[in-house]
């Protein structure tokens, strides 16, 4: 039986799709499917209005100006029912730059006036206990902060909180993990303000201020156990930081100054410093509270391409629980002296000083989002917080037929599908694979599941290669089901593949080749047995001294897999012999460190 998978083309729209970031004269423009800022139902109406012919490009742009500082000035006809806060206002800031030479003079005294920094003579103001932040508050109007001061000292609690929140996010994010320090003149500064979204950084000459909601009330819920407005704050502050260490780092300049890339990047620094709020909860999932993925994550559509703004935070935030913040700081130190670096090219240059290789590690990455969610995770393995997360869409299941094969086309560069597999009943055998994709670069990741609990694990990938062979050692009968993530490790090629899923038992004694090879320190060697027998596999160097015994003992037939770690070995060349009775082998393989 055939399963057929049909991916659709996306279309995409500017109006509606784009995210556009102009710095200093320079346009990067990145086109994503379901660009946020587009997304928001008010912002909906006034492009839909515009579209239509029934407003002009200039006012459609004032009136989200409007909905984001004072939602008040706005076109009661563009109201909706649905009044979620804009999460972040870099599309529109960018919007602005391009169109500001054909606007009217009124429109950019209006929008300019929104935007610029407020004037300080009326504000009170507090500095943090670092000496490193002053905020400027108001306690009465529009723009007041809560006035709860419990400790007397006639700063709020609101204002003192955030002066928490950002000596923490810059304690950490400039002098532990050493991103470049942002301030050009002390203190740094940031203001309250009543508007219709989070916060934002605006960039001031060589330099930055940072704007924060005044008051929370009203946001998407978090976890933070003071409550939703203390880790919306705190999120927001994290967040707002980093967008300025972006900027000190490469004017948000280039590839890595796209939008999506810069908003992955500072969602990931909330969970970093703060990893009780979880306000990203809100991009991975359809609600809060909810097991269900968003469709605009890659749990809900791993078909749409890495990057993705918030929605795709979990991409990221594998490099940093599997290799720690300093991954993250060897990636943006790159764009110091390289502003207009590719992002994804940066990101090889650091794995490739690990001795790693980003499409391993997309690979990878795509598992730990496959094994998350309460009906998929596993202890020990994938995210901290997986089993919290929602649980990943499949797109098309295999049940209980063997052999069966899936067709699908338009698998995007860096995206993927995610299959699900239930074995027969009383099949012999065991599962083999075999993946055939129109361009190289496609890789094939498994997670068995087995009716005893536990799980294992297998991923193939030839990136030179359009065609992929996995040959498992698990047992059909053993299994309760198997998750199969197709990946598209390739930055510029779309491929069609065709993922063949057999049943095999070997008919005769076979080594195989050890995957991967080169090596570093790890690699697999699979072999076959067609009978119950007693094998022993054994290391040796490269003048015949025995390194290490391997196995040395009975075994039943079928395939096997034996791990094999070279850490605390030397680089060169290595053999490992696999004797039976009947059976004398050796291959070689390389050790590269």
């Amino acid at each position: 039986m055939r399963a057929l998978l049909r991916l659709m083309l996306s279309f995409l729209f500017w109006t509606t799709a784009g995210a556009l970031y102009l710095v200093q004269g320079q346009v990067s423009v990145h086109i994503h499917e379901n660009g946020e800022m587009y997304q928001h139902p008010v912002f909906q109406n006034i492009d839909s209005e515009y579209k239509r012919g029934l407003i002009s490009r200039e006012s459609a742009l004032l009136q989200k100006f409007r909905y984001a500082y004072n939602s008040a000035n706005v076109d009661t006809d563009y109201l909706s029912k649905r009044d979620t806060p804009v999460k972040c206002l870099v599309p529109l800031l960018a919007e602005y730059t391009i169109l500001k030479e054909h606007l009217t003079v009124s429109a950019i005294q209006e929008i300019e006036k929104l935007t610029e920094a407020p004037n300080t003579d009326h504000l009170q103001s507090h500095i943090s206990d670092s000496g490193n932040f002053i905020f400027y508050f108001e306690t009465e109007g529009s723009n007041a902060v809560p006035e709860t001061d419990t400790n007397n000292n006639e700063i709020p609690d609101y204002v003192e909180a955030a002066a928490f929140a950002a000596d923490s996010s810059y304690r950490y994010q400039v002098e532990t993990a050493g991103f470049p320090d942002f301030k050009k003149s002390e203190p740094y500064e940031i203001y309250f303000q009543n508007f219709g979204f989070y916060g934002t950084t605006t960039a001031s000459g060589s330099t930055t201020f940072i704007r924060l909601h005044n008051n929370f009330e009203g946001f998407p819920p978090n976890g933070h156990p003071k409550g939703d407005v203390t880790g919306a704050m705190y999120a927001t502050i994290a967040h707002e930081v980093k967008h300025a260490i972006q900027y000190e780092t490469n004017r948000w300049e280039g590839d890595a100054g796209s939008f999506d890339w810069i908003e992955m990047d500072a969602t990931m620094m909330e969970e970093v410093i703060f990893p009780d709020v979880n306000d990203y909860y809100n991009y991975i999932k359809a609600d809060y509270n909810s097991t269900s993925p968003s469709s605009q994550s890659i749990f809900g559509t791993p078909g749409n391409a890495t990057p993705g703004a918030y929605w795709h935070i979990t991409w990221m935030l594998y490099f940093y629980e599997e290799y720690g913040i300093d991954f993250w700081v060897d990636v943006w130190d790159q764009f110091i002296e390289e502003r207009t670096k590719p992002f994804f090219q940066a990101i090889q240059a650091t794995l490739s000083n690990k001795g790693l290789n980003i499409g391993i590690e997309h690979l990878k990455n795509h598992k730990w989002h496959m094994a998350s969610g309460p009906d998929n995770f596993i202890a020990n393995f994938g995210f901290v917080d997986g089993d919290s997360y929602p649980n990943p869409n499949f797109f098309t299941e295999i049940l209980n037929l063997i052999p069966d094969e899936i067709e699908a086309f338009e698998l995007h560069p860096y995206a993927a599908n995610y299959i699900l597999a239930t074995p027969p009943v009383f099949t012999e055998g065991q599962p083999r694979f075999s993946l055939q994709s129109t361009h190289s670069g496609v890789g094939i990741g498994l997670i068995g599941y087995f009716h005893d609990g536990s799980t294992r694990q297998e991923l193939r990938l030839d990136p030179n290669s359009t065609i992929q062979s996995m040959q498992t050692t698990w047992n059909w009968n053993d299994l309760d089901r198997i998750s199969i993530a197709v990946v598209n490790t390739n930055t510029s090629q779309t491929a069609n593949y065709r993922l063949e899923m057999t049943s095999t038992t070997p008919d005769e004694d076979f080594i195989a080749q050890n995957y991967p090879n080169p090596f570093n320190p790890a690699t697999r060697i699979t072999f076959s047995i067609n009978e119950n027998k007693h094998i022993r596999l054994d290391i040796f160097d490269s003048i015949g001294r025995r390194v290490t015994t391997l196995l040395d003992q009975q075994l039943e037939s079928g395939y096997h897999t034996v791990n094999f770690d070279g850490t605390g070995l030397s680089s060169g060349i290595y053999f490992y012999r696999i004797v039976t009775d009947e059976l004398s082998t050796s291959k070689k393989m390389i050790l590269i460190k």
